[in-house]
């Protein structure tokens, strides 16, 4: 087997200390490497290098005009750099003196306070004192830039980190530089507001406090929050965040770089949508309908009820009677031991989630589960990207900032939608269909492959007849896209066969939509005929909904597969199928909400229980006969997966709302209340269980998912990212 290929480090030597760095690093991040500040404003590691703030000053020996600046300096080999000469000390003083000329000395009422680099770097970099003895520009502030981002212009350093961020990478513009000279200032430009819904990014990269939160204004003092290390509980990307409280309460959301995973970015959603853990609303004791109506009782007594209820039901009208909604945002071990609870202590097979139309738990042409085959870092290295029925910039948004980064790169973007995306503006080709028809679209695609001979159906040749069966269909929906679109369809399928890579994706629940029943199966399909499928920048599969849609997959929260996909003997009744058959007499729901699913929102009045799990007295809970208060992602320990199946960890920031319980312990709970011996005294004991049933989880442990996480790839394989 020939040796790995090993990457040629660059050597050299920054104040007398030896540093190898690959090529390209900058003289910043090897400084770094060695553990030497060099301070910085306009750089960003997320951004191309722009050399501003003039304030990384450096002095390299044999390189002319010293000091250089290290953020544009790319490190060579023998470089000797020095960060601390008296040119350098010099010149640092002279930039931060400037900056201060007209910064206001408002640092006791000012957000970024105990967090600020001008703070902080003109306490170790700075002049003692100041020569300016004039007064101050003034401005009005703040300056509302959008609903949720103010700006106070006499705090602006001017680094022009917020426009370089919505120009590079978020590509709306809604920040740009206004004016010239000492009049520069940030502000959105004429006629354009700044309504990105990544706009919260740049009150946390901007360096000082000139953009700050609406929600978080005035609220806390850096030096008062508690930082815990968790995840994004809103989209199924599953971003990395630092959850900080106080007394309490979540006070706000940051981001926790991880390249795998969200690139160092957080949507609005994520950032700032958290106030239902805070709300004043929380359920914090039992509640039994007594006299119709919801009344409080004891943790005891509620269980009791549940369970002598249950018995009856069950000894009247049989286990299969009973079933069980799962959540798609509560933890893993929490789905594992619901479907287990039903299965195995309740002995029904009824156990579903709300999810996409799939046809049967794996896919039959690869056999494996319905889910992305690409890593989300895969997006970036892709020539093309196909989204089919999808508006990640609403749904999944920092995969929108993946798919701009990739169009930076180079990958063109294909969009078959019915409505209008935001990745329209940027996309190779946008082809507007009728709703439900994105499905048939697809199918014009693969007939078109079907009758090229050059494509390979080895394995697959029955899908000629399938597609064949369609054709009717097929025919109507060309005749109502128009030969135009129909032919772009046709080109778009021959170009996906020469591609260097393409990602294809399409939203879960457009599968939902009447038309688009074949959705995902037939989007497999044009991967596979075009053999975009295991290899870098290529792959295919579902964006799912919410923060564990995968995971709930993964758990067995389906009537026909068990964790980790394994056959059942016997299918049970589907999401729609319980809420829909008068045979179910009971129904366990955990953190969902079917009622909204539900004509005027009214729950089978067939149903002699029903049992809600809950944080909030939603519908389906407001119509229960038993609500249990359960608590939020912020306030319990467990793993979710992600949409593309990295397994991460979510850790408990708060004390858990008085009267509530995690949605394990309750389960638990009700387990021995049934009977049986659960003797789960933490998650960790679940996961262990976990990783001995399901497959794809075989040998996970609670510290292999470490910082963040790791993803789990196939059966019997558990991969390291």
């Amino acid at each position: 087997m020939p040796e790995e290929k090993k990457e040629e480090l660059i050597h050299l030597t920054i104040d007398g200390i030896p540093v190898e760095v690959p090529p390209g690093t900058l003289v910043w991040a090897a400084a770094q490497k060695a553990g030497i500040e060099i301070p910085i404003y306009c750089y960003h590691q997320k951004m191309p290098p722009l050399g501003a703030c003039r304030m990384c000053f450096v002095e390299i020996e044999k390189m002319p005009k010293p000091p250089q600046t290290s953020c544009t300096t790319p490190v060579a080999e023998g470089m000797v750099v020095h960060t601390k000469t008296e040119k350098v000390l010099k010149a640092r003083k002279g930039t931060l003196e400037f900056l201060l000329l007209n910064h206001p000395l408002d640092c006791p009422i000012c957000d970024k306070a105990g967090e600020c680099d001008l703070q902080d770097f003109t306490l170790r970099h700075g002049p003692g004192n100041t020569r300016f003895d004039l007064h101050k520009r003034h401005y009005e502030k703040p300056i509302p830039v959008s609903e949720d981002v103010l700006l106070d212009r006499e705090r602006c350093i001017l680094c022009q980190r917020c426009t370089r961020f919505s120009s590079e990478i978020s590509m709306d513009n809604g920040l740009v530089m206004i004016s010239r000279g000492y009049k520069m200032e940030v502000g959105t430009a004429p006629g354009h507001a700044f309504d990105s819904v990544f706009s919260g990014n740049t009150t946390e990269i901007c360096p000082v406090g000139a953009l700050t939160a609406s929600t978080y204004r005035f609220k806390a003092r850096p030096w008062e929050l508690k930082h815990t290390a968790s995840v994004c509980n809103n989209c199924s990307v599953g971003c990395n965040a630092r959850v900080d409280t106080r007394v309490d309460r979540v006070m706000r959301l940051m981001s926790r770089n991880n390249d795998a995973v969200d690139d160092g970015w957080l949507c609005n959603r994520g950032r700032w949508e958290f106030e239902y853990v805070n709300s004043p609303k929380r359920l914090r004791t039992p509640l039994i309908r007594r006299n119709g109506q919801l009344t409080p009782a004891s943790w005891n007594e509620a269980l009791s009820f549940i369970a002598s209820r249950l018995k009856e039901i069950v000894a009247q009208h049989g286990p299969q009677s009973v079933a069980g909604i799962g959540s798609t945002r509560t933890t893993n071990e929490e789905a594992y031991l619901f479907q287990k609870l039903l299965r195995q202590v309740i002995g029904t097979k009824n156990v579903d989630h709300h999810h996409g139309t799939f046809p049967g738990a794996r896919d039959q042409l690869t056999g494996k589960p319905w889910a992305m085959t690409n890593s989300i870092v895969d997006i970036e290295l892709a020539s093309h990207i196909v989204l089919v029925a999808s508006d990640p910039y609403q749904r999944q948004p920092i995969l929108n900032l993946r798919m701009k980064k990739a169009l930076r790169n180079g990958a063109k973007i294909f969009i078959i939608n019915s409505a209008e995306t935001e990745l329209d503006r940027l996309a190779a080709l946008t082809l507007r269909v009728p709703t439900g028809s994105e499905g048939i679209a697809v199918k014009a695609m693969l007939k078109h492959l079907l009758n090229n001979k050059s494509v390979d159906l080895n394995g697959y040749e029955d899908m000629r007849s399938i597609i064949q069966r369609e054709d009717q269909v097929i025919r109507a929906g060309e005749d109502s896209f128009g030969a135009k679109v129909t032919t772009q369809l046709q080109s778009l399928a021959e170009e996906l066969l020469t591609a260097k890579g393409a990602v294809i994706l399409y939203d879960e629940m457009a599968t939902l939509v009447s038309g688009n029943e074949d959705l995902a199966a037939d989007v497999q399909a044009l991967a596979v005929l075009t053999k975009q499928l295991d290899r870098p920048g290529a792959g295919v599969g579902p964006l799912f909904e919410d923060a564990n849609s995968l995971g709930a997959r993964d758990m067995g929260l389906l009537p026909d597969a068990l964790p980790g996909y394994q056959p059942v003997d016997e299918p049970g009744l589907s999401y729609d199928e319980i809420l829909n058959n008068s045979q179910v007499k009971a129904l366990l729901v955990m953190g969902a909400n079917p009622a909204r699913h539900l004509p005027e929102g009214h729950l089978p009045p067939s149903l002699e229980l029903v049992v809600v799990q809950e944080l909030l007295l939603n519908e389906t809970a407001q119509q229960a006969d038993v609500v249990l208060p359960a608590v939020s992602f912020a306030e319990k320990d467990g793993s979710m997966t992600n949409v593309d199946h990295h397994v991460q960890a979510i850790r408990r920031a708060l004390r858990p709302v008085p009267g509530a319980k995690a949605d394990w312990e309750i389960l638990v709970a009700l387990a021995q209340a049934l009977g049986e011996s659960w003797t789960y005294a933490s998650p960790s004991d679940v996961l262990l269980e976990i990783a001995e049933q399901n497959p794809f989880y075989a040998g996970l442990t609670w510290e292999d998912l470490g910082a963040q996480g790791i993803r789990v790839v196939q059966e019997q394989e558990v991969a390291h990212v």
